[in-house]
């Protein structure tokens, strides 16, 4: 976003308006571009103070000193399978952690680990709880795996809004589907009967395969992290 430096004659002395690009495009508030809808309001306030004159302060030199090193103590070479390693984030119900629970595999760098809440949401509106599961996130997929936690519903307020309208295909077809986030919840859409049909067959296997998909699609092309999302959702019907 760059200043119009030329005063509109409506605000102020001392304010300007912006102009807003976007590889070359101007964007004007409510414009859609490459699945984004932009919204802004405010404009420019230039402050120029006029500062004192000062002298930098002169650091004293170094003395060159002694000391020891006491090396720290061992880590455990096999921790408890059962516990997350190098947590990263608590922030209410939610963590996040580096690393995948130990299974008896590996834990590759490139996975990162959140527990989330998963419902869908029927025809009638009515929201229904599928369960809490561990999410996954990995270079080229996600995965979801039951968990012991039973997180509440998320309630904190949309702070933003993204959408993608995209295919997924798991083993039972393809559809077209709109995902969307407003800063807390990710919620999956069908738009057409082959995506309806997808999430119909999927319920019985809680549509894992399906949101599997739809979060390695927002991971990957919505600019999303694992630790952004606080639920997800699956409706049965269009929004």
């Amino acid at each position: 976003m760059t200043p119009s430096y030329r005063p509109d004659g409506v605000l102020t002395d001392g304010h300007y308006g912006g102009i807003t690009t976007i590889d070359g495009k101007t964007i004007t508030d409510g414009n859609v571009y490459d699945n984004y809808r932009y919204h802004y309001d405010g404009d420019v306030t230039l402050s120029m103070p006029n500062k004192p004159d000062f002298e930098p302060p002169v650091n004293p030199p170094v003395t060159p000193g002694t000391g020891t090193v006491t090396p720290l103590p061992e880590q455990p070479t096999n921790p408890s399978s059962n516990t997350p390693e190098n947590t990263t984030e608590t922030t209410g119900h939610k963590t996040v952690w580096d690393g995948e629970r130990d299974r008896g595999g590996d834990r590759p760098e490139d996975k990162r680990v959140v527990t989330l809440p998963f419902f869908k949401v029927l025809e009638d509106k009515t929201t229904h709880r599928y369960g809490t599961y561990d999410v996954a996130k990995r270079t080229t997929e996600v995965k979801i795996e039951p968990s012991a936690q039973v997180l509440p519903e998320p309630n904190q307020p949309a702070t933003q809004y993204r959408e993608l309208t995209t295919e997924l295909t798991t083993d039972k077809g393809t559809g077209e589907f709109t995902l969307k986030y407003n800063g807390s919840r990710f919620t999956i859409l069908p738009d057409d009967d082959a995506a309806m049909k997808l999430i119909v067959v999927g319920d019985e296997t809680k549509n894992r395969a399906l949101f599997e998909k739809a979060l390695h699609v927002a991971f990957t092309q919505m600019g999303l992290e694992v630790a952004d999302l606080d639920g997800v959702y699956i409706h049965f019907g269009k929004d």
